[in-house]
């Protein structure tokens, strides 16, 4: 049983099912009949497209897509900023708010936001500096203008560094995470509390002082031990994936993580890349690669078991967030609050030409 193999009108519960049945019995799966090609190819000569408000559609559709069944449920868009802007048609100098974009968000999480270098997504050192500050500078006013929360990412180990990052953070209204690498792999040792530490429910992103992002939850062993640790902090928000090795969380799991250490209530959101589909995950079938099924581009140079997809093909977004079959209907069942949607950014690859 797959999640493409439920039918409209399948109960949430039995999508979960199927999202769970597909790791604990793994089956080969041979793509049905010839597979169309995506409708554009985004790099031929002459083709316009403005990937930026494909993505803004893109994630309004899955934020109304989870809203229709859970009204209460939590969009935050990781590397989302930079489309809460949108250029003037009449004049490429100024730039007005993208309401119905932000609208459809709870918050956006950011990396190295105290960073005043400016980097590119390549990591280099942005060619205009003042004009990539003045930009991002620029985001963040309109997203405190509309009360969008802007999560903040940064990394360090040593206790006086995180001290700062945190304190930093906090002056410029941000909600903090300082994490110990890049991995996101372990919850960190430095403070032994999370950073002020909330003793009240948590309802709303609105009441939110501080979260964990777990992306890689290997280096914690067995399930339980991972649960555990997890139940034994006091962040106001835990982003995890929705699988720990190839099994997903049950929905007790997920249950229980909705409790922090001192007893209060927490929300619990589920990562979920939109821009990338992976060779380990539920849905990917034998025989899919470059160019099939048509949405299927690339390998990520870095991370081979990783394909960049076409994000604005039906086919696609059907996958994700479609109906009762898609990933983001099994999230929801589980019990998740919310969802990180990760790959927001994948625009800049196609502006860029495919050069990563």
């Amino acid at each position: 049983m797959r999640f493409k193999d439920i039918k409209a009108g399948t109960t949430i519960k039995a999508c979960a099912f199927a999202l769970a049945l597909a790791f604990v019995v793994p089956v080969s799966v041979q793509a049905q009949g010839p597979i169309a090609p995506a409708p554009i190819d985004p790099f031929a000569p002459g083709v316009v497209i403005d990937y930026r408000e494909h993505m803004r559609q893109w994630v309004q559709t899955i934020s109304d897509s989870a809203r229709t069944v859970k009204p209460s449920f939590l969009i935050i868009a990781k590397d989302g900023l930079s489309l809460v802007d949108k250029p003037d048609p009449e004049n490429d100098t100024l730039s007005f708010p993208a309401r119905a974009y932000m609208r459809a968000l709870d918050g956006v999480l950011e990396t190295n936001l105290l960073d005043e270098t400016v980097t590119t997504p390549e990591g280099k050192p942005s060619p205009d500096l003042e004009a990539a500050l003045k930009l991002r500078k620029s985001h963040e006013a309109t997203a405190a203008e509309f009360g969008l929360n802007v999560l903040n990412l940064e990394f360090a180990s040593k206790a006086a560094a995180v001290d700062k990052l945190y304190a930093d953070s906090a002056k410029k209204g941000f909600v903090p995470f300082v994490a110990e690498g890049s991995a996101l792999a372990n919850i960190p040792k430095f403070p032994g509390n999370a950073y002020h530490a909330n003793p009240l429910s948590i309802a709303a992103a609105a009441e939110v002082r501080n979260y964990l992002y777990i992306s890689n939850s290997k280096a914690f062993g067995a399930t339980h031990d991972y649960v555990q640790a997890l139940r034994n902090t006091n962040y106001d928000i835990v982003v995890i994936d929705v699988f720990h090795g190839r099994k997903p969380l049950t929905k007790q799991d997920v249950a229980s993580l909705k409790y922090k250490k001192l007893g209060a209530k927490r929300l619990v959101l589920a990562e979920i890349d939109i821009s990338a589909a992976a060779t380990f995950r539920y849905y990917w079938q034998a025989g899919w690669g470059k160019g099939n099924p048509g949405f299927m581009l690339t390998p990520f140079r870095k991370d081979p078991d990783r394909y960049r997809t076409i994000y604005w093909d039906p086919a696609w977004q059907t996958i994700i967030a479609g109906d009762t079959s898609s990933y983001l209907y099994g999230v929801i069942d589980l019990g998740f609050d919310g969802v990180l949607l990760k790959g927001v950014d994948a625009w800049r690859f196609f502006e860029a030409g495919g050069e990563e």
